[in-house]
């Protein structure tokens, strides 16, 4: 492995540590709040439809379906290999639900911030920001490398990957689901997740240049 990319996977684990600590001394944070409080208390317009259709592709009801239906594309468009690792996309979600019983982060409260809907599970990290960083990051690479997909679709597909990419975050800070600390954590475990699975996926002879340039 690339000894850049060994150096940016211990950053990263280092950073996860330090998150951790930071939450486990402090739970409800003064930069948790204030991010909260900036996001929640714009009044330019009232974006809470629009947050919750972004944050909808990682509900659990929903979030299998559009990976089912993305490998089913690659499946009949004679993408196999990018049909089973569109699949694999369930494994750090799984890996991030032990997480989140380990840490056992407790979410935003009434008490603190405004809170639109209620959630049982632990905070830390985001499961919704590892879905997308990991599900949208693969679909968002697979544009990137395959030439031979419509430029139309790469496009599209990569503008909509990368937006839900970034505005994840905000929504999910936005409905109360999630501290600021949350969604980076997510961010920080999802990017190691999509790059071990990017790491299998371009070894790929086809994508062997794009490796050695």
């Amino acid at each position: 492995m690339n000894k850049h990319l060994l150096a940016l996977y211990a950053l990263i684990v280092v950073s996860i540590l330090g998150l951790i600590i930071f939450i486990r001394s402090y739970p409800i944070s003064d930069f948790d709040l204030f991010v909260t409080r900036v996001i929640q208390e714009q009044r330019a317009w009232d974006p809470t439809i629009l947050m919750r259709s972004i944050s909808i592709f990682g509900d659990a009801v929903i979030a299998p379906f559009p990976v089912v239906i993305a490998a089913l594309l690659f499946y009949l468009s004679h993408r196999r290999r990018e049909a089973r690792f569109t699949l694999a996309v369930v494994f750090p979600s799984l890996c991030n639900f032990a997480i989140k019983l380990l840490i056992n982060r407790p979410r935003p409260t009434l008490s603190s911030v405004k809170v639109f809907s209620e959630f049982a599970a632990t905070g830390f990290p985001s499961g919704h920001v590892v879905h997308y960083v990991v599900f949208f990051g693969f679909l968002l690479a697979v544009m990137f490398v395959d030439k031979g997909i419509s430029l139309f679709w790469r496009v599209l597909v990569g503008i909509l990957s990368a937006f839900l990419i970034f505005t994840v975050s905000i929504s999910r800070i936005y409905l109360g689901a999630h501290w600021a600390t949350d969604v980076i954590g997510g961010y920080l475990f999802g990017f190691v997740y999509l790059g071990i699975l990017l790491t299998y996926y371009l070894r790929d002879p086809k994508f062997k240049r794009l490796q050695d340039g």
